[in-house]
């Protein structure tokens, strides 16, 4: 299996590079961090009804539309991507057990590191303190199945708490909820980490599990698609789709939502209600 370990991909291609191996059908394991800062929403995502998008336009934060679920997320530099592309019949059936056993190699990165983080189904690494560290997607692709995540080096949880759509007077209630329930290595390692440290133990760790031979220059042909491919995920028409979701709640996490209601902003957790800020306070 052929291994690219690429710093700055520029624009969406971060997003859109291990789609374009896919539907080439090209196995491989990608590790890259975005040099550009922009903002992903998940496959069922409705654009209208979550995001601020004179936000995004005012502060120059692009979006585009991934392929795989989950909700809306900031990509930025300070995040290292794993992206791994097989053969669908080399990957467990049940999703949770592809999850489960691909997050191995992730999960020991990061106690190298110097934190221990857990696996919390579906799709999340965790601390102890169950603040989500590393968010994780998977999907078929044609004949391909693709296993894609980030490890947080840093998260700038202001500007994301600005660009959901609600009003502005919740910024400070947001971007304290998400510094309760996300984290990232800088935070809590009190120290940098660099791009070159996290890839290089990704690449030792998910070694043990795969045949990796590399690291190889990308191919002109996948980057070219990836670079078609992230045209049309940015598109108006994409962009826009009317998926059918009212986003009556936010997710920040799982089990953790925010939601909106008419006397102000509930922070949810487990189906309580765990805080909340009034209109009025």
């Amino acid at each position: 299996m052929k291994l690219y370990v690429v710093k700055e991909l520029e624009g969406f291609l971060p997003a859109t590079l291990f789609q374009a191996m896919a539907q080439l059908g090209q196995e491989c394991l990608i590790i890259t961090e975005p040099k550009d800062t922009f903002l992903s929403l998940g496959y069922f995502d409705n654009l209208k009804y979550l995001i601020d998008i004179h936000e995004c336009q005012k502060l120059k934060v692009p979006i585009m539309r991934r392929i795989t679920g989950g909700g809306a997320v900031l990509l930025s530099k300070g995040q290292v991507f794993y992206q791994l592309v097989i053969d669908r019949h080399k990957a467990p059936f049940k999703v949770e057990e592809a999850y489960r056993k691909f997050s191995k190699p992730v999960i020991e990165v990061y106690r190298r590191l110097g934190l221990e983080v857990y696996y919390r189904p579906i799709n999340d690494l965790v601390t102890k303190e169950g603040r989500k560290i590393s968010g994780q997607g998977a999907c078929d692709v044609g004949r391909m199945f693709v296993f894609v995540g980030n490890v947080l080096v840093n998260f700038d949880t202001h500007l994301m708490a600005r660009l959901f759509r609600l009003p502005k007077e919740f910024v400070s209630f947001v971007e304290e909820a998400l510094r309760e329930n996300l984290t990232w290595l800088e935070r809590e390692l009190n120290r940098m980490v660099s791009f070159e440290e996290v890839a290089s133990l990704l690449v030792e760790e998910f070694s043990k599990m795969l045949d990796l031979e590399g690291p190889y220059l990308l191919p002109e042909e996948a980057l070219n698609l990836a670079q078609s491919i992230a045209q049309e995920q940015s598109s108006p028409e994409c962009l826009f789709e009317d998926t059918g979701r009212k986003h009556e709640l936010i997710k920040l996490r799982e089990g953790v939502y925010l939601k909106l209601v008419d006397s102000g902003l509930l922070l949810i957790e487990d189906g309580l209600v765990k805080r909340s800020l009034s209109f009025e306070e």
